[in-house]
């Protein structure tokens, strides 16, 4: 957590920062819905976010910014959403293959995005980590390159790592089903491992999404104003654009906010 003036910055997880404080003295520019800019001056200090900006929450430690989202309450803005990217659909939907939960795998706390494919890698999951030289994430580290099927680790840049997997044999077939967009077709007994990796219920959203739920078919009618045949899969296919690893957009450079 870092303090500037009035504002305190502190990380949520490998992805986010969020942003509290007298927001009062911060000024937002807004196109389209969409936050491009964040002003903040007082007697202390002066800044300015915008997408491709840098922020320092934790001493060497930056994060880059590319959205900004207001929190509000009642209607009122109480804090803003400092985020790299979104989560990727593979972090819900594929990053279970390997098993375990989300507690296993840090994913409050140094884990940023899964995707599959990165660099020269494809046909895989990919895991990319915020770097840390604490004893528990090198712990971390050593645990993920045992892994029966681990394929490489490398550095993107010089505060993200990327481990890089083999896809298990056993989950082929549901790995192509979301490659697909086929989240129905996914094996039943991965459907339930992938709820069980993230402790959410089976009549949430992803259990819904998984089942085809005819309650979430028929919200996505109302909501669209279009008739969806039953059999029809209740989610977008995949963006590959964003699952499939973009260097550009998560990297980070050596400097500090001006």
């Amino acid at each position: 957590m870092v303090k500037c003036g009035s504002i305190v910055m502190t990380p949520v997880n490998g992805r986010t920062v969020r942003l509290t404080g007298d927001l009062t003295k911060c000024k937002r520019e807004v196109k389209e819905s969409r936050t491009v800019s964040l002003t903040y001056s007082d007697d202390e200090c002066t800044w300015k976010l915008e997408p491709g900006s840098q922020i320092f929450p934790r001493p060497k430690s930056p994060y880059k910014v590319n959205f900004i989202t207001p929190g509000r309450v009642d209607g009122r803005i109480v804090s803003y959403e400092l985020m790299v990217a979104e989560q990727t659909l593979a972090s819900i939907f594929v990053m279970p293959f390997l098993g375990g939960n989300r507690r296993q795998f840090m994913w409050d706390t140094l884990f940023v995005n899964a995707f599959v494919a990165a660099g020269d890698h494809n046909d895989c999951i990919c895991l990319l980590y915020r770097y840390s030289g604490e004893a528990l994430f090198l712990k971390f580290e050593s645990a993920l390159c045992s892994f029966r099927n681990f394929r490489a680790r490398f550095d993107p840049d010089p505060y993200h790592v990327m481990f890089v997997f083999d896809i298990p044999e056993h989950t082929r077939y549901s790995y192509d089903a979301f490659i697909a967009g086929r989240y129905s077709e996914i094996d039943d007994l991965w459907k339930l491992k992938i709820l069980e990796f993230h402790d959410f219920d089976i009549d949430g959203q992803t259990g819904k999404i998984l089942f085809q739920s005819e309650s979430l078919r028929r919200q996505l009618e109302e909501k669209l104003d279009v008739m969806i045949p039953p059999d029809s899969e209740l989610h977008d296919r995949p963006n590959f654009d964003k699952e499939i690893f973009d260097e550009e957009v998560y990297k980070v450079k050596a400097s500090k906010l001006k």
